[in-house]
């Protein structure tokens, strides 16, 4: 038999407990937060004489349509002898696949030298979200027409910017696939903060209809009283299910994995809650009492 004093305990460790629990899942979903948006390149390589700079800079990640926008802009050090950062000191073209067919901007002698915006097709499947990931590899490269008209690649690197796209964590990595061409393999795939928030969101709609069916048997095994305004409770519970899904980070499509393994199940939940609730209404009989 259970002493008073530890049954009082009992409430103060359940309340310290939570607060606890409550405060590190705070943490973390804040530490994944300021964590992410990162992009990690291999780009390093040095931009002196013919070496062409492309500095990649991410715009925007549309999954719906697997598009990733980024803008291009060729550089290269003060020694150069095709830019010197602003101005093209001869011309020259960069040219980029992956976007539809191969894109190629050309630059006369005395153009200034402005970011090419592009969108690159993406190999992915949202219908994986939170844990979706989207991969391309692209052909990035300057270009320098000789003298019989034929178009020469020029030694070039790709370096990524440090500004990237928040809820996306971005992977660019060069490939050597011949002589002065490189192949740019850009894996994009969502954030940790992303991925903790869809995974807290589909947690709480777990637990709503979990209380739902917790009240509704209690009122059916009789040990609760049927209150009539209770069922207008568990039907905005119903109601609320939908924009909670709709609030999900990304906007996954309907018909995705989490719609067959958490949504569908909250919804027939949500409804078996329900039918026992009006079960034990109808049992009460007119009176409140059992028939």
């Amino acid at each position: 038999m259970s002493s008073p004093a530890s049954s009082r305990r009992r409430p103060v460790l359940w309340i310290v407990g939570s607060v606890v629990l409550f405060v590190a899942l705070y943490a973390t979903v804040v530490g994944l937060y300021a964590g992410s948006g990162d992009i990690v390149g291999s780009g390093d390589g040095e931009t002196s004489g013919d070496t062409v700079a492309l500095s990649l800079t991410p715009e925007k990640m549309d999954a719906a349509t697997n598009r990733f926008t980024v803008s291009i802009l060729p550089t290269q050090g003060e020694d150069g002898s095709v830019t010197n950062g602003l101005i093209a000191h001869r011309p020259f073209g960069v040219l980029v696949s992956a976007v539809a067919g191969s894109k190629a901007t050309q630059f006369a002698e005395g153009d200034l030298i402005s970011p090419i915006e592009t969108s690159l097709v993406m190999d992915g499947q949202i219908e994986n979200w939170p844990f979706d990931r989207y991969t391309v590899r692209s052909i990035m490269t300057a270009l320098q027409e000789d003298a019989a008209g034929e178009s020469n690649p020029l030694p070039t690197t790709v370096q990524p910017s440090k500004r990237g796209i928040p809820g996306w964590d971005i992977t660019v990595a060069e490939t050597p696939v011949g002589e002065g061409v490189n192949a740019v393999d850009i894996s994009v795939s969502r954030s940790g903060s992303t991925i903790a928030f869809g995974i807290v969101l589909l947690t709480l709609m777990v637990i709503i209809p979990a209380l739902v069916l917790v009240v509704a048997i209690l009122v059916l095994r009789g040990r609760r009283k049927v209150e009539v305004t209770t069922l207008g409770w568990m039907g905005a519970m119903l109601f609320a299910t939908i924009p909670l899904r709709n609030f999900l980070p990304g906007s996954p499509p309907i018909g995705s994995w989490i719609d067959y393994l958490v949504v569908l199940w909250v919804l027939a939940a949500l409804v078996g809650g329900l039918v026992i609730f009006v079960v034990a209404w109808i049992r009460r009989g007119p009176a409140g009492e059992s028939v």
